[in-house]
């Protein structure tokens, strides 16, 4: 990985050092405490807008599958635990694929990153990164906002298929544990990081950890909060209209 986050060198060595300031391109930040709802409304907003639906550990996974350094085989075990990465592990990480979206749409469209910056030193390293690549004028950020009593039960009620964690439901008569997945990926199954015990840990890094970054970027830019404890229409109503996206 490179150590230099403004420069980027694109493939057949052509480079650039922040000349994308053009407006075009459109950075928005989704975050809130597990259970939330961050992951459904970036996947919406996503998939409305036509940008790049950026799962910080999603990615940060993709990496330890091919890659099997000390510090990489650190980083799963921490992630099973229900910590979080390590922030200039990911940081890394997320700069070289934000590259490659970058280049992909050249300088047009834009990425929702969903739950990340997780850390204020992600925060204030994503953020001179972006600012230098796009302005600040192009980044925008949401914070959803949900009692924890209502997360932990979220938690608790939470299933995902197997073949592909992304389609998510909530427990019922008809959904359980080995239930088919209404979605055709396999069976319904509880994810680890729901179980209560590391619930509490990834809580715990929530507040201690992520919310100092949140603070960070109220201070540079307004961060649009939302109440997440609606509907998942009505949230994304609001945080669209708070957004001014049509």
């Amino acid at each position: 990985m490179g150590s230099n986050p403004f420069l980027f060198v694109l493939s057949g060595g052509r480079c650039y050092t922040g000349n994308m300031k053009n407006g075009k391109f459109k950075i928005i930040i989704i975050q809130g405490p597990p259970g939330s709802g961050k992951g459904t409304q970036a996947k919406l907003i996503a998939e409305k807008l036509g940008y790049y639906h950026f799962i910080s550990s999603q990615e940060g996974k993709k990496y330890m599958k091919t890659h099997n350094d000390p510090e990489t085989i650190k980083q799963k075990e921490n992630y099973d635990k229900g910590l979080l990465f390590d922030p200039d592990w990911i940081f890394e990480v997320v700069k070289e694929k934000s590259k490659e979206i970058f280049e992909e749409k050249s300088g047009s469209g834009g990425i929702v990153y969903d739950g990340s910056p997780r850390t204020l030193y992600e925060a204030k390293r994503l953020y001179e990164l972006w600012d230098e690549l796009i302005g600040k004028e192009n980044i925008k950020a949401v914070k959803i906002n949900v009692n924890e009593n209502k997360l932990k039960e979220r938690a608790r009620n939470r299933l995902v298929c197997d073949k592909s964690g992304y389609h998510v439901f909530a427990r019922s008569e008809k959904l359980q544990p080995g239930s088919p997945c209404p979605n055709g990926d396999g069976i319904l199954r509880e994810r680890d990081l729901d179980k209560e015990e590391i619930f509490y840990t990834r809580m715990d890094e929530y507040k201690n950890r992520t919310l100092p970054g949140l603070d960070f970027l109220k201070e540079k830019s307004a961060i649009i909060e939302i109440n997440g404890e609606q509907s998942v229409e009505k949230v994304n109503k609001e945080i669209l209209e708070a957004l001014e996206i049509n």
